[in-house]
């Protein structure tokens, strides 16, 4: 398959993560329902952080979490620091996923979603003075569950498009 297509693959999912990490739930929906929204940035970095470490790079994750933040109206530089890390733990983890079962794989993804959360926390902290809130934690939990069904359509989707 042509290498353009593939590389097309990789950063329309990108943009799918972005557009759904910015999309709103209607009004309709109750306010508490929005805590639970999982981090579709962390997950979808992470997952090809560890999947094609040698694609994609630390610039490009960054400069897709700079968007994002331009898009929500974070302080710009955080997401992509944040999307970075999460990169670079893919990265350097990526030999011990393969072996993890699904349980530990939802639990270092909570852990990595929990850190992200929290750098985010508390630079809103002290940019904006918002308190700490305990809901950080329902956040990663609920970012953490999404992670099998996600990278279920990930795999799916690179061995469809024989990404490698």
């Amino acid at each position: 398959m042509n290498a353009l297509i593939r590389v097309v693959v990789v950063l329309s999912s990108l943009l799918i993560g972005m557009l759904v990490t910015v999309g709103h739930l209607p009004r309709m929906v109750p306010e508490w329902l929005a805590l639970l929204r999982p981090e579709w940035m962390v997950l979808v970095c992470f997952f090809w952080a560890v999947e094609l470490p040698e694609r994609i790079g630390l610039v490009g994750v960054w400069l897709c979490g700079t968007l994002v933040d331009v898009l929500v109206g974070d302080a710009v530089g955080s997401n992509g620091a944040c999307l970075a890390a999460v990169s670079l733990a893919g990265w350097k983890l990526q030999a011990r996923m393969r072996l993890y079962s699904p349980f530990q794989e939802i639990a270092l993804v909570f852990v990595v979603s929990l850190g992200v959360l929290w750098i985010k926390a508390l630079i809103d902290n002290l940019l904006n003075g918002v308190a700490f809130t305990p809901y950080i934690v329902v956040n990663a939990f609920c970012t953490s569950l999404w992670w099998i069904p996600l990278s279920g359509v990930l795999r799916r989707v690179k061995t469809s498009f024989d990404i490698r």
